[in-house]
């Protein structure tokens, strides 16, 4: 052991003077390089790629961290001081709030590792308080800031620059988020920390300290073509914020920013009076970026926003279901799942959160982690305030930055891209306030003895790195790339191949992908036999994908078992008996009947669950039983809106192949109002069983509806000219065909039809 205790010494020597800089090079790792993570050889790439990387990083991170405590006193005395600093104390208090709600929630597995697609959870959260601690003990002084802000704003600059020069792939920049809102939410703080360089003068005098500006003004351009509504409103709140009060309390000393503020809001008001004013205008319909910003006054008629309010409202009912600890971090899907709304699923049928940081805080974590996230957010106000009161333009400038982080907070939820700029920000409060009331210099003692037995700390500290590194980056990683090759294989066809990837899936035994490998594949080969098996297919790829049948049940058996709340697992398994019967041949019917059947002790709303049982049970020729199932659940749902009884069973009877009684309900429904054209699905089944009924002038009027609420297409052209033709208007026909042709000629220039439609027109 003393012998242990010298070598490690002596490699300390080596390092002497410059472990506070590794450490903060670690630290600063996770903001230069975690945002440019993309891995495509995994699911979400854009997202677990991020992840893994982020732990790592922390883990590293953290085994010099604990050389830097042994070494270094100060340091020591500092993570002292730290963890009694209030912001600190909320920022842990919150995560143990977590961590507690998290096992009186519904599945504590889940809070605590999350999913593939999210990557987050509670533990998650403590890497990032993890991070937020070492960050703070190690960037106490300006120039440490300084290079955590040049490093933070060169980043989003270069983020910025490849979403430009990818422009054409990116409608909406996301950079390298895969999410505008979530690129647009680290610019948010991108802009923040570049106007604080600015206004501390960081780099002044010289170019730089104007580059700092000039970087400012491209991040809110970025932002702009993000077309993220909900941070327009945290930016354009945050800056109405600095404008007022700049105006009450700078305008005496600073009268050209007031001027300039003032000027700037003018403008933004006259300008959106005159887009809003001009919504209906060809042009403002016609540029994406202007329509997005006027659809706002659209609230109920448009998806996005219809679903958050439909959420929130979920989300309410949640907490008054579980008031003291929620449902657990993570586990909104299973609240959304309970109380479920059909209008909610007209875009994503399976919300796992509640896109509101304060309604999904309070769904998940109840009254004792929604009381700890407000407490850390008043310390931080406080902190502010405190600020303020020395140096009023910075302590304007932060509370702008956290009321635009607070608004935005309002339609997202936090998340890496948030969290890359909010614990930073968190850190520099706490140096702002803390720099005048203590000696921040850093205490040299070369006489200082440590006992040999004090290195001895670090065997632990590097056992646990490496098995944070194994555990949560390296062993997840496997599982991932496994099951995503899986995926690969099976959308090329290639089911036996893909049967080891499967089967070494299966076997990489890590929380944070053991189901979930089971969800990602189930859905996949769910959607094989849904779309990959006919009559056609060659009977070797059959048997192929039987074997990865019969793996694959018993598995998602299981899971039903272990994680009876988690609301895609009884729909993927039933759905995949259900074809495993009618394309496999195998006799599995009643199981999925009696998975239905569970599944409805969870959700007695849940659209999908009953379009599912009503396909069961056509399958084993109940028709009239399911017929009276699917009424019965119609006339109950009826709170979804009015025709939503009369689309629910115009699906069923389309399903079981009752085309003119499909096409009666499906007009009902559009006699209250339905459009069907908002959904490519319904579209598609009302022109299939209109057409079979032989209804020319119907088709005729959905197309035409689906153009104008869509754009030029060319089905719907031709589907309008098949219409026409029928009704003995050939000049009408003639026309949308050469529409069709001129929307897609590649596909109707040398249509069958094309002569049918063309001659003597």
């Amino acid at each position: 052991m003393k012998f242990l205790g010298r070598y490690i010494r002596f490699a300390i020597q080596l390092l002497r003077g410059h472990i506070q800089y590794i450490v903060q090079f670690f630290l600063l790792a996770v903001i230069a390089v975690v945002p440019f993570i993309l891995m495509g050889k995994l699911y979400f790439p854009y997202i677990s790629g991020k992840a893994y990387v982020f732990r790592a990083l922390v883990a590293i991170a953290f085994f010099f961290w604990t050389l830097l405590l042994i070494k270094d006193p100060s340091i020591l005395r500092g993570v002292k001081q730290s963890i009694k600093n209030i912001l600190v104390v909320a920022i842990i208090l919150f995560f143990l709030a977590q961590l507690v709600a998290a096992f009186f929630g519904v599945d504590p597995v889940y809070s605590l590792f999350s999913s593939i697609e999210r990557a987050d959870g509670v533990l998650q959260y403590g890497f990032w308080a993890l991070y937020f601690l070492m960050f703070v003990s190690v960037f106490r002084e300006k120039r440490d800031w300084k290079m955590f802000f040049a490093v933070f704003t060169v980043a989003a600059v270069a983020l910025s620059g490849y979403s430009w020069f990818n422009h054409e792939s990116q409608f909406q920049l996301y950079g390298v988020f895969g999410n505008p809102a979530y690129f647009a939410a680290f610019l948010l703080f991108a802009i923040g920390f570049s106007l604080i360089v600015f206004e501390r003068k960081f780099f002044y005098p010289g170019p730089v300290h104007y580059a700092f500006a000039g970087a400012a003004g491209f991040l809110i351009l970025t932002l702009i073509f993000t077309q993220v509504r909900g941070v327009y409103v945290g930016f354009a709140g945050g800056f109405l914020l600095f404008s007022l009060l700049a105006a009450l309390f700078l305008r005496h000393q600073n009268k050209k920013l007031v001027f300039a503020c003032t000027g700037i809001l003018l403008l933004g008001l006259v300008s959106l009076g005159i887009l809003f004013a001009a919504k209906e205008t060809e042009f403002v319909q016609k540029e994406r970026l202007l329509y997005r910003i006027t659809e706002v006054t659209e609230i109920w008629e448009k998806g996005s926003t219809r679903e958050r309010l439909l959420n929130w409202s979920i989300a309410l009912k949640a907490f008054k279901e579980r008031p003291i600890f929620g449902y657990g971090l993570e586990n909104y899907g299973s609240a959304a799942n309970k109380y479920y709304d059909y209008r909610i699923g007209v875009e994503e049928p399976w919300f796992d959160r509640a896109h509101n940081q304060f309604f999904d805080t309070l769904a998940t974590g109840g009254i004792v982690v929604f009381s700890a996230y407000l407490f850390w957010l008043g310390i931080a106000a406080l902190f502010i305030f405190k600020i303020a009161k020395q140096q009023r333009a910075l302590g304007f400038l932060l509370a702008s930055l956290l009321f635009a982080y607070f608004l935005q907070s309002l339609f997202l939820f936090d998340l890496m891209a948030v969290y890359l700029g909010l614990f930073p920000f968190l850190a520099f409060l706490i140096y702002e306030k803390e720099k005048g009331e203590k000696n921040q210099e850093k205490i040299q003692d070369t006489k200082h003895k440590i006992p040999n037995a004090r290195y001895l700390a670090l065997v632990p500290a590097a056992l646990i790195s490496f098995a944070i590194i194994y555990f949560a980056a390296v062993v997840p990683y496997k599982a991932n790339a496994a099951v995503l090759q899986f995926f690969v294989y099976t959308e090329n066809g290639s089911y036996k191949e893909s049967e080891p990837f499967l089967e070494e899936a299966f076997r990489i035994n890590s929380p944070y992908t053991y189901w979930e490998v089971r969800k990602r594949a189930g859905w996949q080969l769910a959607s094989v036999m849904d779309y990959g098996v006919n009559e056609d297919t060659d009977p070797g790829k059959i048997e192929e994908i039987k074997r990865l049948y019969e793996l694959m049940a018993p598995e998602l058996e299981r899971f039903i078992e272990a994680k009876p709340y988690d609301p895609q697992m009884y729909y993927v398994l039933s759905r995949m008996y259900r074809l495993g019967s009618n394309q496999l041949g195998f006799d599995d019917l009643d199981k999925a009947e009696t998975v239905l059947k569970k599944a409805f002790q969870y959700s007695d709303r849940r659209g999908e669950y009953y379009n599912e049982f009503a396909q069961v049970m056509i399958a084993q020729g109940k028709i009239e039983e399911a017929e009276k199932l699917v009424k019965e659940y119609a006339q109950r749902a009826v709170y979804f809106g009015e025709a939503f009884p009369y689309v629910t069973l115009g699906h069923f009877y389309f399903v079981s192949g009752q085309y003119e009684r499909a096409f009666e309900q499906y007009e009902k429904a559009r006699d209250v109002g339905y459009e069907f054209f908002e959904r490519g699905l319904e579209y598609n089944r009302y022109m299939f069983v209109a057409q079979e009924v032989k209804a020319y002038e119907e088709i005729i009027d959905m197309a035409k509806a689906f153009i104008a609420r869509w754009g030029n297409d060319a089905d719907s052209y031709f589907n309008i000219a098949v219409g026409y033709f029928y009704l003995g208007d050939k000049e009408q026909a003639k026309e949308f065909f050469l529409k069709a042709i001129e929307a897609d000629p590649e596909r109707y220039s040398e249509h069958e039809f094309k002569p049918l439609f063309l001659e003597g027109g």
